[in-house]
């Protein structure tokens, strides 16, 4: 009996040990690591109706549709490279392929800025170091590239340096909440490398009012609603241990809201790819 007993313990001993073992992601940049980058937008079509006997809001509302089209069609690449002082540097690009012979409004700001359309700054460990860029910059560096800066376990829970939404003081809000988890969901062995397996869960929410004056400038059928917002953004990434960068990286970010400008619906929907280039 108190052999089987030993036997038991020793069994939930093990199981503990390997549920509870942890694995430490950092990012490897010897050399330059260049990945093909896709953000692609996509818009619904649900506030034509609305403003269809408005001549001017249906022309602004095409206008903003054709921009859009230009650059949802945009292609990336992102490098990462080592910095001086041991941190890694990150540079998102607007990439023109040759067969792409048409400027467009997007292109042709992004060749004013020698094509550099993204900048930051993380520690080996995954830390956002480039605080000095404005929220939605910080917020696309963190959701891509920051990392959980001690060990986790399977099962382990953190949370990201992003704020979504960003409005306005004239703004006031009577109903909100957010969401931040990031999870390691698993790890696992692929032609003799350690895989992370990483998902993110990320929502915020905020209703309230955005003020008569203001939303009587951009839908009339809206002055006396409340405004909402909420953005969510659902990840599924698998981090390299031993070569120390995302094999795979998948996202997605929704927007919905019920404040429309010029008769331009405010829901979109934006897929995010990372895939590293041989």
């Amino acid at each position: 009996m108190k052999r089987l007993f030993l036997l038991l313990s020793l069994i939930t001993f093990s199981l503990n040990a390997q549920q509870k073992e942890t694995v430490d992601l950092k990012w490897t940049i010897a050399d330059t690591l260049t990945y093909k980058t896709l953000m692609q937008d996509t818009i619904s079509e649900e506030s034509t109706e609305k403003t269809k006997s408005d001549s001017i809001s249906v022309k602004m509302s095409d206008m903003f549709k054709a921009m859009q089209k230009q650059f949802s069609n945009l292609k990336y690449e992102t490098k990462l490279f080592p910095s001086k002082n041991g941190n890694v540097d990150i540079i998102m690009m607007f990439k023109k392929e040759q067969a792409d012979t048409a400027e467009n409004v997007f292109s042709g700001l992004a060749k004013m800025n020698e094509n550099v359309v993204l900048r930051g700054k993380v520690s080996p460990e995954g830390e956002l170091l480039s605080f000095y860029y404005e929220e939605d910059q910080k917020n696309l560096i963190s959701m891509l590239f920051e990392l959980p800066t001690e060990p986790v376990a399977i099962g382990d829970e953190w949370e990201l340096k992003v704020n979504m939404i960003s409005l306005k003081q004239n703004f006031k809000a009577d109903t909100l909440y957010k969401n931040n988890i990031v999870r390691l969901k698993d790890v696992e062995i692929r032609n003799g490398n350690k895989i992370a397996v990483i998902e993110y869960d990320l929502e915020e929410y905020v209703s309230g009012d955005l003020g008569n004056v203001m939303m009587a400038i951009f839908s009339k059928d809206q002055s006396d609603k409340k405004t909402f917002m909420k953005m969510s953004y659902k990840a599924t990434a698998e981090f390299d241990l031993d070569k120390g960068y995302w094999v795979v990286y998948d996202g997605i970010m929704d927007i919905e809201t019920n404040f429309s400008l010029m008769g331009m619906s405010g829901n979109k929907r934006t897929v995010f790819k990372l895939i590293p280039e041989k």
